[in-house]
């Protein structure tokens, strides 16, 4: 109406009810807890945004922080890891040390040296890793024997004669051959060691005539020398099953207590010096080896990865020429080297070439 005054915004709110307040408590009104700050409506900011914020951040950090322990724990676990598959083998120190050894690895597809504890590992195309390429064939195997830079190359006939080549690993030569009647399983320094169909061991000469009968029957452990390691057979009972001692030049016999699995050992290798024998049994995970020293009678166990299926035999061990190392051939183209003084086992290097057979050259 005219000439009324028009009630300001001040009167208003001075004329205005006082508003309800609401207690967000009351169940009657129904507002959830968790409805309170679970949507902030675009305008004015009536709900306090903190609690929301704090609310989204949390998880966030949880997150980032269990991402951060998540790349950490993989960095360290691949420190000094040069193969994730050796994790499940005995953990052994890097070998730091020269062993004054050099080995020849021979594979299917060529030869490769290396100074054990001093450098890697470089193919090798002489004379005598030829000869090795050779002389090995489907029927065919390698015997090694206690002299550095020598091996026997043993080829199996259909009518059951062995014929048995000494080679020279550096120019090549062949230095002698045999024919024997049987398996040749080991060699000494002046004779094979033969296992006859009839299961008899006899010692046989560079002409192919026995020299001596080593044992019955028997398995060998390893020769060198003119000594010839072989389990008795007889009476063994238990983890006592003992080492016999034949000298093949004299004829003598000595028996040595060393605890042994009745169920027979996977092979062995004597010493180039005929003192100390190594015998192992491998399982494809982990080798569990025994030193026994023949003159002492005493004993250390060692621990080393396992031998691979190509590899297991006498060519899957070597010693130095001083007798003070015992290098194992593993699976996956490994090498470990094995300190006869204590039994300390060593890994040998990484990212050998592959390889069947270890020999000292």
């Amino acid at each position: 109406m005219p000439g009324r005054r028009r009630e300001s915004d001040a009167d208003v709110a001075e004329n205005a009810e006082p508003l309800t307040v609401l207690d967000l408590d009351d169940p009657e009104i129904g507002l959830r807890p968790e409805d309170r700050f679970a949507v902030i409506p675009p305008g004015p900011r009536l709900v306090p945004r903190r609690a929301h914020d704090e609310a989204t951040r949390i998880p966030v950090l949880l997150l980032a922080g269990l991402l951060g322990l998540f790349v950490l724990a993989s960095w360290l676990g691949g420190v000094g890891s040069e193969d994730a598959s050796d994790q499940d083998s005995p953990v052994a120190p890097l070998l730091d040390r020269i062993t004054g050894t050099t080995l020849l690895l021979v594979g299917d597809d060529g030869v490769a040296a290396i100074e054990v504890g001093r450098g890697a590992a470089r193919p090798v195309d002489d004379p005598g890793a030829r000869a090795l390429l050779r002389e090995r064939g489907p029927r065919s195997r390698l015997v090694p024997t206690d002299a550095s830079g020598r091996a026997w190359a043993v080829s199996a006939g259909p009518d059951g004669i062995a014929t048995a080549r000494e080679l020279d690993l550096g120019d090549g030569r062949v230095t002698a051959e045999v024919r024997v009647e049987g398996v040749v399983v080991a060699a000494t320094t002046g004779a094979l060691i033969v296992e006859r169909s009839s299961g008899v061991l006899d010692a046989v000469g560079r002409d192919g005539a026995t020299v001596l009968t080593v044992a019955p029957s028997g398995q060998v452990l390893g020769a060198a020398g003119t000594r010839v390691a072989t389990r008795v057979v007889d009476g063994c009972s238990g983890t006592d099953c003992g080492v016999a001692i034949t000298d093949v030049a004299t004829g003598a016999t000595l028996v040595v207590s060393a605890p042994l699995s009745a169920g027979g050992t996977e092979f062995g290798s004597l010493s180039p010096d005929g003192r100390l024998l190594a015998v192992v049994r491998s399982d494809g995970v982990d080798t569990h080896g025994l030193l026994v020293d023949l003159d002492l009678g005493a004993t250390i166990p060692f621990r080393a990865r396992g031998v691979g299926r190509d590899t297991i035999g006498p060519t899957a061990l070597a010693w130095s020429p001083d007798g003070a190392w015992l290098f194992v051939a593993t699976e996956r183209d490994g090498l470990d080297a094995v300190a006869t003084l204590d039994g300390t086992t060593y890994r040998v290097g990484s990212d050998l070439p592959a390889f069947t057979a270890i020999l000292t050259r």
